[in-house]
């Protein structure tokens, strides 16, 4: 074989490598916050006042950890296919839990306390768990 075939022989191979990684990252399954390793365990309540007092700390301690939040159900918004479970923190603030596909047959009622389990995203108005997965309601 001449230099230049093994050379296009080489880098053929090497598109063909990149090409299957690519497609098996690709179709990779994701891993859920449910099947995830948990972080974190707090209270909506202490979650709510440690993002209040000091959000760049509570940043780095929480932001895109799995962390499990027990709390007491204040609202749940349905929107579409979407559904936000609301657990009380202080004054008129909280944390905002998106729960996960296939979670609905097991929402909580208004007033029960619950443990949800999901990733942290950090705080708009209220803090944000997303990808969550309720654990039990009691």
């Amino acid at each position: 074989m001449t230099r230049r075939k093994l050379i296009i022989l080489a880098g053929a191979l090497l598109c063909l490598i990149a090409a299957g990684t690519g497609y098996y990252l690709y179709n990779k399954p994701r891993t859920s916050a449910a099947e995830s390793h948990t972080d974190k365990h707090i209270s909506a309540q202490q979650l709510y006042e440690e993002f209040s007092s000091n959000e760049q700390q509570a940043n780095s301690n929480y932001v895109n950890k799995v962390v499990e939040v027990k709390g007491t159900v204040t609202d749940i918004q349905k929107t579409g296919a979407s559904i936000s479970v609301l657990l009380a923190g202080q004054g008129n603030g909280g944390v905002n839990c998106s729960i996960a596909p296939g979670e609905e047959e097991q929402l909580p009622k208004i007033g029960e306390s619950v443990l949800i389990k999901g990733l942290c995203t950090g705080m708009l108005m209220d803090v944000s768990i997303v990808d969550a997965t309720i654990i039990n309601n009691k």
